[in-house]
């Protein structure tokens, strides 16, 4: 047998495996049952993607592959930032260009000149926006050179210092982000809690000048430094496919670099020795805890930041955990750190629209520290941080009986609201779905999510297709619980598992595979009639589908069930149904209506179709 009809057949017999599966299932057990029973054949196929007929759902941000190159230097003495950058893009086909400038009302950065191939372009600022015309014409990419000055607040804000610790995070300008359709989002206001900030990611080339003898951590690792005139210093930085791009510095940090296989390093920063060695401990029982539940991390480089007392309470920013020295007290450090490096997968990795959508990461980090305490302490500590979880969701059915999941940001009546819903009821979500499919399942579900989507901004709808895939079949329950009001509860998962098709003997896979739904085994009718040689077309006279074949002519209306054959009217038991734009015909349609042998295994999940006329017809 030649190579290519070798690759071929492995690859047909590999999925033939792995689409094993039928039914609409009511309970999780016969799902468990199913998945136990494929789960050895699908990792004796390893590297073979039975789901690549079902690609990613788009990002809620239009790629437009920003690349970045940023020159800056901070000015310690005067607390401030000067810099110049230019930004490659595609060209968005829009009639102006924006930029995100995200900084304090009270505190403005100075956008001083924007750029286009030396020519000056006139530009508007709105509260958090630039916007200028568009000047790339018809080419496909454009760069534009900004220049800025940014002060820096001498305070412990999210950018600020406090006690010589620079927290540099939103200090420069970035690109605006476009939905799919092409319209700019506008970026939500701030209020006194989350981060309703909205990036886009893009490739990063950093300049940065500091007296000599900083300290720094970064989204891209350490750098390469080299010494300048003056007492100063400049670090190069390059990183790819970051959210953003933040540094953390002092003269007074100690940095040590623990590493993680397979290729990771974390820099950690603190101005104590002593501390750097607790923080140590938290990271090396938290990384590999949280690699085995999502997968290694798609970067070389994450950092980990201690600033003083007083500042922020803990941060994520691209690939930077940073929280304040307060939280040693009470322990807390064992809580939030553990929450902050959770973030490095989700909302850094893998983001969302946070404004709208923080119930995702929020829900699932904070279930990430449950993961680590059973890990490091056992179950009982883990548990109580669940009946933490539990007791806050009663109070908010009591309290706010009309709230759900994915209530926007702004529009919380209290803080405590906001906690309760993305942290405490996010967090509930998933282990909800956990305790459904197993933690196997459960795993692979994550994994699969970083994989289709790291790099992409993701909501509800992401995660029930990454269900799906890693369930093999249809899945519901994102969605529909971050509708749900916060009295309804949790609804348990819907579910349709894929069933293998074989034709003649030889196993076929159409784009929307076939599966079963209300107890019917439904068929991708185009695909799969056009592959037995039936001609499909549309009646313009009739206003039906006119199908072809087997020397008979059979006339369909989408969602009826019965089939016309001459002046004949058919029952085919259950309607037609449309999904993803195709027509799923009804098993029945094919035997009992044009004539051929079909036979459904249900304990193997496969349903056998044969050309030639069935016995008896």
């Amino acid at each position: 047998m030649r190579k290519l009809q070798k690759t071929s057949l492995l690859v047909c017999l590999t999925i033939l495996v792995l689409f094993g599966s039928a039914g609409v299932i009511a309970y999780w057990p016969v799902i468990s049952q199913f998945l136990a029973a494929s789960q050895t054949a699908v990792s004796e196929q390893a590297g073979v993607d039975p789901f690549s007929y079902d690609p990613p759902l788009p990002s809620y941000v239009k790629d437009l592959h920003p690349a970045y190159k940023i020159q800056a230097e901070l000015h310690t003495t005067e607390a401030k930032i000067s810099g110049k950058m230019t930004v490659e893009f595609d060209n968005p086909k829009t009639k102006d260009v924006r930029l995100y400038v995200y900084d304090y009302i009270w505190n403005k950065m100075s956008v001083k000149s924007i750029r286009y191939k030396e020519r000056a372009l006139p530009f508007n600022r709105e509260i958090s926006v630039v916007k200028l015309d568009n000047p790339f014409g018809n080419e496909l990419r454009g760069e534009l050179t900004i220049e800025f000055e940014n002060p820096v607040p001498r305070r412990g804000t999210r950018f600020g210092v406090k006690d010589d610790i620079w927290t540099l995070t939103t200090w420069y300008p970035m690109l605006a982000a476009q939905n799919q359709q092409g319209n700019w989002y506008d970026p939500p206001q701030r209020i006194d809690f989350g981060d309703p900030f909205i990036y886009h990611y893009g490739d990063y080339d950093v300049s940065f000048v500091s007296p000599r003898g900083y300290q720094w951590v970064s989204s891209a690792g350490r750098g390469q430094i080299r010494e300048l005139e003056g007492s100063k210093q400049e670090i190069h930085y390059q990183g790819k496919k970051l959210l953003n791009y933040a540094l953390v510095g002092s003269p007074l940090y100690h940095i040590e670099t623990i590493t993680f296989p397979p290729n990771l390093t974390v820099d950690i920063a603190s101005v104590d020795k002593g501390n750097i060695e607790r923080i140590k401990a938290i990271a090396e029982s938290v990384f590999p805890t949280y690699t085995d539940w999502y997968g290694a991390l798609p970067y070389p480089h994450v950092s980990i930041a201690e600033t003083s007392t007083g500042t922020t309470y803990a941060m994520e920013y691209a690939n930077l955990a940073i929280f304040k020295r307060d939280m040693y007290q009470r322990n807390l450090i064992d809580h939030w750190l553990p929450h902050e490096i959770a973030h490095l997968w989700w909302y850094n990795s893998v983001a969302t629209l946070e404004a709208s959508h923080g119930w995702l990461d929020e829900g699932l980090v904070e279930l990430s520290v449950y993961h680590y305490l059973q890990n490091r302490y056992g179950d009982q500590s883990a548990s109580t941080l669940l009946s933490e979880y539990t007791r806050d969701n009663q109070r908010l059915r009591e309290k706010y009986p009309a709230g759900k999941l994915d209530k926007p940001l702004q529009t919380f009546a209290t803080e405590e609201e906001f906690h309760w819903t993305w942290y405490s009821k996010g967090a509930l979500l998933f282990d909800n779905l956990r305790r459904q499919i197993g933690d196997d399942s459960y795993k692979r579900f994550l994994k699969r999510v970083q994989q289709n989507y790291h790099g992409s901004v993701i909501g509800a709808e992401h995660l029930d297709q990454a269900l799906g895939q890693a369930l093999q079949g249809e899945a519901k329950y994102f969605v529909t619980n971050t509708k749900n009001p916060h009295t309804q509860g949790f609804s348990p998962v819907y579910f349709e598992p894929y069933i293998t098709t074989v034709i003649n003997g030889m196993s076929f896979y159409p784009t929307i595979p076939a599966r079963v739904t209300k107890n019917t085994v439904y068929i991708p009718l185009r695909e799969v009639g056009e592959r037995m040689g039936l001609g499909i077309s549309w009646d313009k006279e009739k206003q039906m589908i006119r199908v072809k074949g087997n020397g008979r002519e059979v006339f369909i209306k989408e969602r009826e069930q019965m089939a016309l054959v001459g002046e004949k009217r058919l029952d085919l038991g259950q309607p037609l149904l449309e999904i993803k734009e195709r027509t799923m015909v009804p098993l029945s349609f094919l035997d009992q209506v044009l004539g051929f042998e079909t036979i459904y295994e249900p304990e193997e999940k496969t349903v056998k179709i044969y050309t030639r006329t069935a016995a008896g017809n």
